[in-house]
């Protein structure tokens, strides 16, 4: 390490491919977490309802969170062809679709566990007040159940940026699609490597920043009932 012949003047000299790169990452972290959140959180407010469809909805978000986010991404990749499904998706969404299940089925499981643990005397109090089931849900079950479900959700989000680096293996030119290639023409792995740890570290440690100041700001309001009050017309 010590005798190595450090080179990064010719790796800098690519700072026009890792843009496009960084670019790509933050394309694909963008959409996974939308794709992600709002299937997620859909399915987890559905399970709550605990119909005939929880169970075997339950077993599929078990087989989703059990298998490794790069075997979903692969399986992805080959099924969605038009060999399969008679169109192939490009390499960008197939990766969204496939790693955006993985990540949606751990919301879908936070979701309903933060929605259960609402205490049940808030909601009898707002039914005391006269309170509707959507107006329960609008102004006790949801604000409650956000508090807990926010902080953990932060830091998922935190691993769906790194995981995007998976993209890789399917040809999508994000920063280590890109950084691979500039390794093919240069030869200077670990000058290219470093460069690219320190533009996820640049992507993620503000996220972890804003992540540590939600965990910090919803732990102050735990056990703080919901403000309840009658909504204007009833």
């Amino acid at each position: 390490m010590l005798n190595y012949d450090w080179h990064f003047e010719r790796v800098i000299a690519y700072q026009e491919a890792f843009v496009v790169g960084i670019l790509y990452t933050l394309a694909l972290s963008a959409t996974l977490i939308v794709f992600s959140t709002v299937l997620g959180v859909s399915v987890g407010i559905v399970l709550r309802r605990n119909g005939w469809w929880a169970t075997p909805l339950i077993v599929v978000i078990d087989i989703l969170k059990g298998l490794p986010p790069l075997v979903i991404i692969l399986f992805g990749y080959f099924a969605l062809t038009a060999d399969v499904i008679g169109v192939t998706v490009g390499a960008f969404w197939a990766f969204i679709f496939s790693l955006g299940l993985n990540i949606a089925a751990f919301i879908a499981d936070l979701t309903r566990a933060s929605v259960s643990n609402v205490p049940r005397e808030y909601i009898e109090m707002g039914s005391a007040m006269g309170l509707r089931h959507n107006q329960l849900l609008r102004f006790i079950v949801f604000p409650m159940a956000i508090r807990e479900l926010i902080p953990p959700l932060s830091y998922l989000y935190i691993e769906a940026i790194k995981l995007t680096s998976l993209a890789s293996i399917i040809n999508v030119r994000e920063t280590v699609y890109v950084a691979q290639t500039i390794i093919s023409d240069t030869a200077r792995s670990l000058e290219v490597w470093i460069v690219v740890g320190l533009i996820y570290l640049v992507l993620v440690t503000p996220a972890l920043f804003i992540a540590r100041v939600l965990e910090r700001h919803f732990k102050r309001e735990v056990g703080i009932a919901p403000q309840i009050s009658r909504p204007l017309g009833y």
